[in-house]
């Protein structure tokens, strides 16, 4: 048997993602690209779907509740057609500061379109929740969880915590999501520099994500300890 190069996506801006090669994307997308009816929830600052086209063309699109002032599918959130912006109160979860979008094209850009960055979640899709207000204080953190479990999200991305975080509210939403609802809630364990433990992240049924660096060993930063996945 000849062997062939590992599957490459077009997207200029590739180079520049070392962390595909660590987590071995490459392969993974031999075997998977993703698929179009598996939904990651962005529990964050909120994505820029307007500006970046890298991002629109991934949105998890709400089809049922079109934007025309009337709830269509009687979920209580009116013209929720591409996600909801919690902290403000409103259906443009757009954002406050560039956290959310980076998060988003990092999970789910549109790959292999010769435009931007590669995703790790290639042919996937992202729900943008935005749980900031305006000021970018992230006011809704927890209820973006039960919206985006709510919401079908498989996946649920939280890159943010508190050390003071913990307490049964925390951890009965992560139930919740991951129990009752079957999700998958990935959280950032902090970019602190030691063996504080953060919430979510910390939570039982979380998958608590730490960082490295090019060389695949611990980014200075990063925090660490033996509650890491």
């Amino acid at each position: 048997v000849i062997p062939k190069p590992f599957y490459t996506p077009s997207d200029p801006l590739i180079s520049s993602q070392y962390y595909f090669n660590i987590i071995k994307a490459y392969q993974a997308w031999d075997i998977s690209k993703g698929d179009t009816n598996v939904v990651i929830g962005i529990v964050d600052t909120g994505i820029d779907y307007i500006n970046q086209s890298d991002l629109s063309e991934n949105i998890k699109y709400n089809n049922n509740d079109p934007i025309d002032g009337i709830d269509n599918d009687g979920d209580g959130y009116i013209d929720n057609f591409r996600g909801w912006d919690l902290g403000d109160g409103d259906n443009a979860p757009l954002p406050s500061g560039d956290h959310g979008t980076w998060v988003g094209g990092i999970a789910g850009a549109k790959t292999d379109n010769a435009n931007g960055i590669a995703s790790v979640g290639y042919n996937c899709k992202i729900l943008p929740v935005k749980i900031a207000n305006s000021t970018g204080v992230l006011v809704a953190a927890y209820e973006g969880i039960v919206y985006a479990a709510d919401k079908g999200c498989q996946i649920i991305n939280c890159s943010w915590g508190s050390a003071a975080g913990r307490g049964q509210y925390g951890q009965d939403i992560v139930d919740y999501a991951t129990l009752n609802k079957g999700a998958l809630v990935i959280a950032a364990a902090g970019n602190d520099g030691n063996e504080t433990p953060m919430y979510p992240a910390a939570y039982k049924n979380v998958i608590n994500v730490c960082a490295t660096t090019s060389t695949d060993v611990k980014w200075s930063n990063s925090s660490y300890g033996i509650h890491i996945d």
